[in-house]
């Protein structure tokens, strides 16, 4: 037994260090255990459910977490995360029985002193429920009023401080077509968000905490930015972007979503300039959003040189990075469509001089930039 429990040991902190097939092979010889003496063994099921869901091995994973949550229905033998994890895998009602089964083992465990790390697990089981009844229960005549019952219990979980809670209301503003609520719920949650960042920068400048905390924002930043840019919000997509690059400077889609921000902030510069009479605000973003982007670009509108030059240095620098990639599959396709669409119209590639000189740190001047076509 003592070989087991040094396994399971050893195989978590592998998973910690995102060291998936060390883990997997640490725990190889206790793999068909599972269907024998080690079947009820909850501590076992659990880390190679985690190891094969680290692999993209949901089917494996599955069977695992479902008998570990029969086996362990109140969490008290190996915690309530098996709940949370099932609970987003399987979706539809039966998903929220089980994400409800985690907050309630959550709550349970804690008593009346519920911890911070509890609270956040709690709130990231509220907001799954949401995302369940805004996708797989969107249509049940209950689903809105639900929506706003979680969301109201997420905020108060979190003392109206959570980021990600904020912008869950963003989205369900927006989904309710409540646009300027919804655009100052994305501000809350930026404001947030910067906290948290500095938070953790603080943590590894101490000595404490792990990159893995920054990597972690990295997703609900780049939805963030991706719903301001439905609003037109686009000066405050520009800023949660600045901080995805602080976080990986390689990032894909940051570069794409940076891009397209310069571009419809260009976009709606001279649709202003041409249409004085219209003011275009989060309120009304949508209605103008589509005919923004059949507008033709004038290459030649002084007061947006600047966003047409930032615009194609990310789409170059997008390209340039894929360039190097191996794994080029569908979402990086996509993201290379979008920008071979949008830069022959904002002047094409920048000169791969200039591009290199940026990722230095150094400033080129615009008259001595060289439009050379990088090879793709």
């Amino acid at each position: 037994m003592c070989g087991l429990e040094n396994a399971i040991t050893e195989a978590k902190c592998l998973l910690a260090e995102n060291n998936v097939q060390e883990a997997l092979r640490r725990l190889k010889p206790f793999r068909k255990s599972l269907k024998a003496e080690n079947s009820k063994n909850v501590a076992l099921q659990q880390v190679f459910a985690e190891a094969y869901l680290e692999a993209g091995k949901v089917d494996k994973a599955y069977p695992l977490l479902t008998q570990a949550c029969e086996l362990d229905s109140d969490g008290r033998a190996g915690g309530s995360q098996k709940f949370f994890t099932l609970g987003q895998i399987m979706g539809g009602g039966q998903g929220i029985q089980l994400l409800m089964q985690g907050i309630e083992s959550v709550s349970a465990i804690a008593g009346e002193m519920l911890q911070a790390e509890q609270a956040d697990m709690i709130v990231r089981g509220l907001l799954s429920m949401i995302e369940i009844w805004m996708t797989d229960l969107c249509m049940e005549p209950n689903a809105e009023a639900q929506c706003e019952e979680l969301i109201s219990k997420a905020m108060e979980v979190s003392d109206d401080k959570s980021p990600e809670v904020w912008s869950m209301l963003g989205s369900i503003r927006i989904s309710q077509q409540r646009f300027l609520e919804a655009a100052s719920a994305f501000a809350s949650s930026w404001k947030f968000f910067q906290e948290k960042k500095e938070s953790i920068e603080a943590n590894l400048h101490n000595g404490r905490g792990t990159f893995a905390d920054f990597v972690e924002l990295l997703q609900p930043l780049l939805s963030l930015a991706k719903m301001c840019i439905e609003l037109g919000i686009y000066d405050l997509s520009l800023e949660i972007l600045a901080a995805v690059r602080d976080i990986d400077e390689d990032n894909l889609e940051g570069y794409y979503l940076e891009g397209f921000s310069h571009y419809m902030i260009c976009k709606r510069q001279q649709f202003a300039a041409l249409n004085p009479g219209v003011v275009i605000t989060a309120a009304n973003a949508y209605e103008f959003n589509e005919n923004l982007q059949q507008q033709q670009l004038s290459l030649d509108h002084e007061p947006t040189q600047s966003n047409i030059r930032e615009a194609r240095i990310a789409l170059t620098m997008l390209e340039k990075l894929a360039e190097n990639r191996n794994d080029i599959d569908d979402v990086i396709q996509e993201l290379l469509s979008g920008a071979r669409v949008i830069l022959p119209e904002i002047g094409g590639r920048v000169d791969v001089r200039e591009l290199n000189d940026i990722r230095k740190g150094e400033e080129v001047d615009d008259e001595e930039e060289v439009d050379l076509e990088l090879k793709v």
